[in-house]
């Protein structure tokens, strides 16, 4: 299971202090599961790290204890380091300025940023940064919101998919056309769909949601990430409800879908959906017609089974499953068992 290092709310500085040329730096930060419903149950000692254009220097440590739920940080930080543009983050991986999407190296614990501020007067944005490093030495962020939404985060099933599309780039690699499309479903803060533009040529990447704060995070994400690829992008809703109202795409050659199946009540709207895009029917479609479909579920109760069963109701046949081990070190150390994500191909 992977946690993840959230602000509650933005860091501050307070420069009214009785200490020369420095800012008291304030933060409240907790350290929680993908859904919000648990926070880290063993003992971390997490490292404060402020870096502008000029330095890299750690501020101090603040030490998260078992039964945490939240946890206040202050540390003093020189104005020297905050003259120019920079940035604070938080971490367990000592100073690495990025988390692996790499199989078998995705940490336990995601670090988090803050955007570029400008001096300790420049008031912090209400967003989570996270920076993972991405092959040929790119590095991709992801903003999540400061708050409860869980659809502004990031997911476990998307970041064990990321890793395991890295480690298996020809699987959505199209030689065979010259220009095509992929859709993601539920894209929430865009990171599978992102990834997959940053491996692909030629692609035009459609991020669909419902939820009208993920289509404005992922289009801001979209947007910071221009360095990593060059495809064309769009962000559109999609009521999986209603696909008749949505076009589907004549070059459509992939549609994903990252933890989209464990609301059950959705179920039969999302298979429609997917059923809809393909231009699939119930009767069994020649082999050759319709793009692969890429589902990732870290599954959490039998419910999810009813997806499976009316995909096949759909015609769609189950080419490929490959399951993930989030490592977690606390489960480790204790003898339990790792939780895993599960990744499907359908054609």
């Amino acid at each position: 299971m992977v946690h993840y290092i959230r602000f509650l709310r933005p860091p501050q500085f307070d420069q009214a202090i009785n200490l020369p040329n420095q800012a008291l730096m304030t933060a409240l930060i907790t350290i929680t599961t993908d859904l919000g419903d648990a926070f880290y149950p063993g003992d971390l000692s997490l490292s404060i790290v402020i870096v502008n254009r000029v330095d890299k220097v750690k501020l101090g440590a603040a030490p998260w204890k078992a039964g945490m739920r939240c946890l206040k940080v202050e540390t003093k930080v020189p104005l020297e380091y905050l003259t120019s543009r920079a940035r604070l983050f938080f971490t367990c991986t000592g100073s690495l300025e990025t988390d692996s999407l790499q199989l078998g190296r995705v940490p336990y614990i995601v670090s988090a940023w803050t955007e570029e501020f400008t001096g300790p007067r420049d008031p912090l944005s209400h967003v989570v940064v996270r920076r993972f490093a991405l092959p040929k030495e790119r590095v991709l962020e992801i903003c999540e919101d400061i708050g409860e939404s869980i659809a502004c985060h990031v997911w476990d099933a998307a970041v064990a998919l990321t890793a395991w599309l890295i480690e298996h780039e020809e699987r959505v690699r199209q030689p065979h056309m010259t220009q095509y499309s992929i859709l993601e479903l539920g894209t929430g803060c865009g990171l599978v769909g992102l990834v997959l533009a940053s491996m692909s040529k030629n692609c035009r990447l459609i991020l669909t949601d419902l939820d009208e704060d993920s289509l404005r995070l992922a289009t801001r994400n979209a947007q910071k990430s221009r360095e990593v690829f060059d495809s064309v992008w769009e962000c559109s809703t999609l009521e999986w409800s209603e696909p008749h109202k949505f076009r589907a795409d004549e070059n459509l050659a992939l549609v994903v879908a990252s933890d989209c199946i464990y609301n059950s009540d959705s179920i039969p709207d999302l298979v429609r959906t997917i059923a809809h895009l393909v231009r699939r029917t119930r009767e069994p479609p020649k082999a050759s017609l319709g793009p692969r479909v890429l589902v990732s579920t870290k599954r959490r109760h039998s419910s999810e089974d009813m997806f499976f069963d009316l995909m096949s109701k759909a015609g769609f046949k189950q080419q490929e499953h490959a399951t993930i081990p989030m490592y977690d070190r606390y489960r480790e150390s204790t003898g339990q068992a790792f939780e895993q994500v599960d990744i499907y191909i359908f054609e």
